[in-house]
Parts: structure tokens; sequence; C-alpha cells
């Protein structure tokens, strides 16, 4: 009696966080399941999470296109070897319509948060406009990197020209004959920098510490080639051969020397044929190995900063007055618009703020139980949070591969959960501590050998240098490792 009675209440079975990558992988994932029963819960209108929000000028991946898809569902139209935003945005929403899933999803839902009742193993939502939905699981998709970050500087309020967040493009600023700070070097600044340059008429790259830029390569793929990746086999051949070029990565991180050695002199040749300022070289070198941040692409970034119009300016901004921006140095830089390409606030993955406050067992909040111990079972399950599971959660992702490939996995992984439960009548499934900390500390012991554990500032690790983001085995690893439940590592309650 206590199930059914459970069962009237719920909106559906499974609540999914997101619509993005990962939400919409989770949902294939049940669909293949045969679970039907679930609600994607999405704040934007329409599906793509990260592809949606973001659309400054020439935004494209940084892994090739037919990687940078869920390996289910090849798309062999793809018009170039690195996608832009739109054509990435508009695969993500035919996959979402191919697999039924739009139907599924409440748009313009803000989830505000979400508590578990341990008597009837359920999960209460309340969205911002307060209302309430009931479900027996709850999947987190929301991504750890979604709020645009901002430098903690004064002077906001003072400037007088215009300034946002590149995550937030003003689409509606004509830049032409316009002064214009850019504030960062990193992966959006590598693309935005270019952009803004072909009609500022001065730019002005604020970098407060250099990044190693690898060429992309990028070019489109003519009519001949896209019949030819209709045939499946030729698609895979192109996949494997373009996963074992990413390994290179995968070694890199390994801190393997002569890889290492390889891509830094691909990076200074890089360098070197577009700029030919000894002054400028120097201020552009990173002085750790690449893999300890990010790396990188980029076929016009280094062309870009040679245009005697683009200014490097190697300081990080201090502040902001009415028509400046203050460097580190405290030398005052005139300009008409700020951009700010400073990345994301770190989400729960990384310690920072929880996109939904999340109460797992006896009230407790995620972000109480993650600063107690920063670490999850298999990036997937917290103890603590029955019922509770996370696509691509901290130390979920494999760092070489595309996030499709981790979000397939994870999904797949929740979706035999989601499946025992449902079969088993069970009241809630929840991950052992020991094993979550058995786990963790068997990767950790691995990651603090790898590269983003190195002398240089990411946001892989904590604060104590333990590295959250990433897990430290290759796709083969991580899928065999997914491949069914771990029967010991879990508790699972009947209903009394």
């Amino acid at each position: 009696m206590a199930e059914a009675s459970t069962a009237e209440t719920l909106t559906t079975t499974v609540a999914i966080l997101g619509a993005g990558i990962s939400g919409i992988a989770m949902g294939m994932e049940l669909r293949r399941a045969g679970i039907d029963d679930f609600t994607i819960y999405e704040k934007q209108p329409d599906v793509g999470g990260t592809w949606l929000r973001n659309t400054w000028p020439g935004l494209h991946c940084d892994v090739p296109s037919h990687m940078y898809c869920y390996s289910s569902e090849p798309n062999p139209d793809w018009s170039m070897i690195y996608s832009g935003q739109a054509e990435i945005h508009a695969y993500l929403r035919s996959c979402a319509e191919k697999h039924e899933l739009i139907d599924k999803i409440q748009f313009n839902t803000m989830i505000d948060t979400a508590r578990y009742d341990e008597d009837k193993g359920s999960w209460t939502l309340e969205t911002a406009d307060g209302q309430t939905h009931t479900h027996r699981i709850l999947v987190s998709a929301t991504g750890g990197l979604a709020e645009p970050n901002l430098p903690n500087i004064e002077g906001f309020d003072l400037f007088g020209g215009e300034w946002w967040h590149s995550a937030a493009w003003r689409h509606d600023v004509d830049l032409t004959g316009k002064r214009v700070a850019v504030v960062g070097s990193a992966a959006s600044a590598v693309t935005v920098v270019p952009s803004v340059a072909d009609s500022a008429s001065d730019v002005f790259v604020f970098s407060r510490s250099p990044n190693w830029v690898m060429p992309r390569g990028n070019a489109f793929y003519s009519d001949e080639e896209k019949a030819q990746f209709r045939d499946d086999e030729t698609w895979h051949k192109l996949r494997r051969k373009q996963y074992r070029t990413s390994m290179l990565l995968y070694r890199a991180f390994k801190r393997h020397k002569k890889t290492r050695a390889g891509l830094r002199s691909v990076g200074l040749q890089h360098m070197a044929a577009a700029i030919d300022d000894p002054e400028l070289i120097e201020q552009l070198t990173p002085d750790y190995e690449p893999g300890c941040k990010r790396i990188l692409v980029s076929d016009d970034f280094y062309t870009t900063l040679a245009k005697d119009h683009v200014h490097l300016v190697p300081q990080a901004v201090a502040e902001l007055t009415a028509d400046s921006v203050v460097a580190a140095d405290g030398s005052h830089i005139p300009v008409d618009v700020v951009i700010f390409s400073t990345g994301y606030s770190q989400g729960t993955k990384l310690g920072g703020r929880a996109a939904v406050d999340v109460f797992g067992r006896n009230g407790e909040h995620i972000l109480m139980a993650l600063a107690k111990r920063p670490e999850a079972y298999r990036g997937l399950a917290v103890p603590g949070f029955p019922n509770y599971f996370t696509v691509c959660g901290i130390n979920g992702v494999v760092a070489y591969a595309a996030f499709f490939l981790s979000a397939e996995l994870g999904a797949g992984y929740i979706s035999q959960l989601t499946r025992r439960l449902l079969d088993e009548q069970l009241r809630s499934i929840e991950v052992e501590a020991d094993a979550t900390q058995s786990y963790n500390a068997e990767i950790q012991s691995e990651l603090k050998d790898m590269s983003w554990t190195e002398a240089c500032t990411n946001f892989y690790k904590d604060a104590s240098g333990r590295v959250l983001a990433f897990f430290p085995g290759t796709v083969g690893r991580m899928k065999r490792n997914l491949h069914s439940v771990h029967e010991r590592d879990f508790r699972f309650e009947p209903f009394r």
C-alpha cells in the first residue's frame, strides 16, 4: 500500500534537470531502457544548454564534429571539421525530436529546490513560481559551468560604455569603429578576439597568463565527403582516426615527456608562423608544460594579435573607470566597450554554488555534503542522497574526449539503476559511503600524478589542489567501469 500511495502523488517517475547534452543523453538512455515516465525541466525556451545560451561570434567546438556528437547518433552532414554554435544546437534539437523528448520537456521552468522524502522514497521539486512536482528519481544534468563568471573588481557601475560577458553576447551593439577591451585569453577569448578585431578600431586583449594554442585546421566538408560519411564503416574509420589523434592529449595529461615536447613544438611553431615580434612571442609563451591548463585551438588568434590595431596587455584587470580599463600595473586604457571572456562560476562539481538547492537525507544540503567530502561515486552518486544521480558529476568526465561520450556512459548507468528500482519496486537506491571513499582514494592517487596538479592555475582542481573535474582513465576504461551495476557498492531498500 505504501508504494501505491506514493505512486498516486507522482508527477512522473524520473525528473531530469536540464535539456543540454547531458539531459538529452539521459532522456535517450531512458527511452532505450523502456522507461517513458520522465520529465525534463529546462529553464531556457529550447534544448541545447550551453549551445543555446552561448552565441558569441566565432564560437565553434574544439573537438572534431564527428567526435562531438552522440555515438548512437552520427551526423554525416556536418558542414565543417569543427562545427559552429548554430549547427551544433540544430543537431541537439534534431536528436531531441528524433527520440520524442520535446513533449517531455517543461521549458522556461526554473527548479529552485529539491527535497528528499525518506518515507516515500521520492523527491519534491519546487519551481521558481511556487509549483511543486514529485518524482521517485532525480537526475541532475545541469552541467558544472553554466553561470558566467565576472572578475571581482570595482567600477562596473561607473563605466560609461557598454560591457558584457561573452556568454551573454550583445548582438545589438555594433562594434564598428569602437575601442574594445577583451578581458581574458582562454577558450572563449581565442574565438571572440578575431571576430571583434574584424570591426573594432582598436582591440586590447588583457591576458593574466598565456595559454598553449594549437592550430585548429578547420575546413568545410565537400558534398562528396558528406556522402561518404553516410556509409557507416567510413564514418567509423574517421571517428577511430580522430579518436587516436585525441589520445595525444591523454598522453600529455599523463605527463608523457615526448608528447608534451611535441605539443610545445607545434604551439611555438604555430605562434612563430603568425608573429615576428620577439617581445610579443615571449609574452604569449606559457611558463608551464602543455596539459596543465586547457589546451586551446584556433587558426586565427595569433594572426589577429599580430595586427597593428590589436594590442596584447599582459596584465589582469584591476578596475573599471568611467571611460577606461585599469590594468594591474595601474595603467589606464580608454575603451568604449568591455567584453569579459572570463569563464564560468564553478558549480557543485568544484564546490561552487548549486544550480538547484538539493536537500538529501536528514535535510542535508548537497553543498554541505560536498564540503565535508568533495567526492562522488563514479561521477554519478553521492552518499546521503538516495535516488539522486548526476550525469558527468565530480570526476565524471573523460578529459581528452568529447563530453558527449562521458554523458552517454553516465546516463546509461543511471538508466540501469532506474530500471532496477522500478523492476524490484524499491523505495530507494543509495551509494555506500565506504564504496565512494574507496573509489575516490583509487582515482585520486592517479590524478595527483597527472598534469592538472602541476604549478599552474586552472579550474580543474579545488583550493586544496584535489582534481575534481576529470576521470583519470580512458573512454574504454570508463565504459568497462559503467558496463553493469556494482551490486556491493549500493544499498537497495524495499518499501517497509
